[in-house]
C-alpha cells in the first residue's frame, strides 16, 4: 500500500516521501525476476497519478535485503513539497497517533536528494543506481551461467569505489568490457532481456526497451 511521509529536508523545507514498497523471497524472484517486482512497486506508486511529483517519477528504485532469509525489500520512491500532499501526509499521521514507524530509508533518502550541489545528486543517484545492479547480478548470476562468468559479484558498485579511491598498482574490473561480452552473448543466445534485467529498477531502465526472443522472459525460463 502507498504511503505519503511527512518529512522535513535539511533547509527546513516541509515535504512528502510518496513510498511503495514490495518484498519478495528467493521463489518469487526466482520465478519472476527482479523486474517484475520493480515493475509493481512503480505501478503502485503511480496509483497516486494525480501528484505531479509521483508523474514525473524518473523509474528508479532502491532496494535492500529481506528481512528473515534470502530476497529483495524493494522501494520506489518521489519526494514531494505540494502543500496538499503534506496536509493529507499530516493528517494520516494524526489519525494513526504518531510518525509513520520504521521509515528510516525513505527520510533517509529524502536528504540525500537534496544534499550539495547538483553533481553531489547525481553521484548519489549513480551508486544508488550501481547498487540497484548488483542486487540484479547476484540473483542474475544464479540462473544465468554467462552471467556468474563474466561478472564479479559487487563490480558495479566496487567500480565506483575505485574510481573515486584507486588502489595503487591494482586494476580495476572494467565494467564496460564486461557489459559489452554480456550483451554479445545475450544477443547471440536470443536473449536480451537478460541483459536488459542487470538495468532494470534504475533510471536507465527502459521497459520495453529489451523484448525476449519468441516472448521468452525472466517469468517463462
Amino acid at each position: 500500500m502507498p504511503l505519503n511521509v511527512p518529512v522535513t529536508l535539511p533547509d527546513g523545507t516541509a515535504a512528502v516521501v510518496h513510498t511503495a514498497s514490495l518484498g519478495w523471497g528467493e521463489v518469487n524472484i526466482e520465478r519472476y525476476g527482479l523486474p517484475a517486482l520493480y515493475r509493481i512497486v512503480l505501478d503502485e506508486l503511480n496509483a497516486d497519478a494525480t501528484c505531479t511529483a509521483v508523474r514525473e517519477h524518473d523509474g528508479g528504485v532502491l532496494v535492500k535485503p529481506l528481512d528473515g532469509g534470502p530476497g529483495v525489500l524493494a522501494y520506489a520512491l518521489a519526494l514531494c513539497t505540494a502543500p496538499a500532499c503534506r496536509a493529507i501526509a499530516e493528517s494520516y499521521e494524526e489519525e494513526i497517533g504518531g510518525a509513520h514507524p520504521d521509515m528510516g530509508v525513505e527520510r533517509t533518502w529524502a536528504s540525500k536528494q537534496t544534499a550539495g550541489d547538483q553533481d553531489d545528486r547525481d553521484m548519489v543517484q549513480e551508486y544508488l543506481s550501481a547498487e540497484v545492479q548488483d542486487v540484479n547480478l547476484h540473483w542474475l548470476a544464479q540462473v544465468d551461467p554467462d552471467a556468474a562468468r563474466i561478472f564479479r559479484p559487487g563490480c558495479f558498485t566496487d567500480s565506483l569505489l575505485n574510481h573515486a579511491h584507486p588502489v595503487p598498482g591494482q586494476a580495476a574490473f572494467d565494467v564496460g568490457r564486461a557489459l559489452e561480452l554480456y550483451a554479445a552473448a545475450k544477443r547471440d543466445e536470443g536473449r536480451m532481456d537478460r541483459y536488459g534485467a542487470l538495468f532494470a529498477g534504475t533510471t536507465d531502465y527502459q521497459w520495453d526497451a529489451f523484448l525476449p526472443t519468441s516472448a521468452r522472459t525472466e517469468a517463462a525460463r
